[in-house]
């Protein structure tokens, strides 16, 4: 009678035991570990593909075994069944058994023989299973944009995260770019260099132009100093590339401007570079007046969440972007 009590106490252990160790690893990340050699992973994901028919075999092995002692006990030993139930709602309720933990090797060990039964009774068990809650509606805990946000924040910190930081961090910046505004990130009309039309194309305008930092300039219709001046077209500094004649900007300028308003988002600002197919937009307020200029290298920059340091970088030479391969988005 002993013997039986213990068997039938052990079963059901076994069962809370198995349950929790197959449910604290989604049978996807099993089988990436399984294909990457890991030997565990290997024998829990034969078991961990059946899901709920699986499921359904320890919640009824389980249930047989718990009600099988309950019934014996009132007879005879009800201290063991009952200490056999206190423990079995203890390590049901409160403990947690992961897979790489102490209790994924016995479960390993029995997975070969659940593994080789439940191919024989699945087409039996499937379809009861079918009646089970599905696991796919689970509530995944986020309730709104700034849920997402935190959690993006947090997964760099997880001990077996394999996201690459700057994934997480565009992927953060993915969410947050739409919270931006032109406003918050052009460049402000002290710091915009401005050409004349009527200035003369030579060294000194070229070497200036250079030493701006900036590759695309507005055209104003008159002086630069002009407390409201006219933008009539935008100047490109790869335009003045081995050009060696002395005409006017208004000669290399193309004719196309474009504006938005300081208070447009970064989704808007994104939109209207991909709708002119122009990268410098001419930032205005409510007064149409000019407050400053925003590319599109800035707009990319808030995604990236870092700065794209050399606007002059050449993509022409096939040399050059063979060797850099894939150390080119790191």
């Amino acid at each position: 009678m002993k013997i039986l009590y213990a068997l039938l106490a052990l079963t059901l252990l076994k069962c809370i035991l198995l349950y929790k160790v197959f449910h604290s690893i989604p049978a996807l990340e099993l089988k990436r570990r399984a294909r990457a050699g890991d030997k565990r992973a290997a024998a829990l994901h034969k078991v961990a593909v059946y899901g709920r028919t699986f499921d359904l075999l320890l919640w009824l092995l389980g249930t047989m075994s718990a009600a099988v002692l309950v019934i014996w006990s009132a007879r005879t030993n009800w201290w063991v069944a009952g200490l056999v139930m206190v423990a079995a709602a203890w390590l049901a309720a409160w403990l947690r058994f992961p897979a790489d933990g102490f209790a994924g090797r016995p479960a390993m060990w029995a997975a070969p023989v659940y593994a080789r039964l439940l191919s024989f009774i699945d087409p039996l068990l499937r379809p009861i299973a079918r009646l089970l809650p599905s696991d796919s509606p689970l509530h995944t805990g986020l309730y709104e944009k700034r849920d997402l946000l935190e959690l993006l924040g947090s997964q760099h910190k997880q001990r077996d995260n394999r996201v690459a930081e700057s994934d997480l961090r565009i992927a953060y910046n993915a969410l947050t770019f739409g919270d931006k505004t032109v406003g918050k990130i052009m460049t402000p009309r002290r710091q915009v260099k401005m050409v004349g039309s009527n200035e003369t194309i030579g060294p000194m305008l070229m070497d200036e132009l250079h030493k701006s930092g900036f590759s695309r300039f507005p055209v104003v219709k008159d002086s630069t100093k002009v407390a409201s001046p006219q933008i009539i077209g935008t100047l490109y500094l790869n335009n003045l590339i081995g050009y060696e004649g002395n005409g006017k900007v208004k000669d290399l300028a193309r004719p196309e401007v474009y504006f938005i308003n300081e208070d447009s988002t970064l989704h808007l600002a994104l939109s209207a570079f991909l709708k002119t197919h122009h990268h410098l937009l001419i930032v205005v307020n409510s007064f149409e007046e000019m407050v400053g200029v925003i590319t599109l290298e800035d707009v990319l920059e808030q995604i990236l969440g870092k700065r794209i340091a050399d606007e002059f970088d050449s993509y022409d030479s096939l040399r050059a972007v063979a060797a850099r391969g894939k150390t080119a988005g790191s």
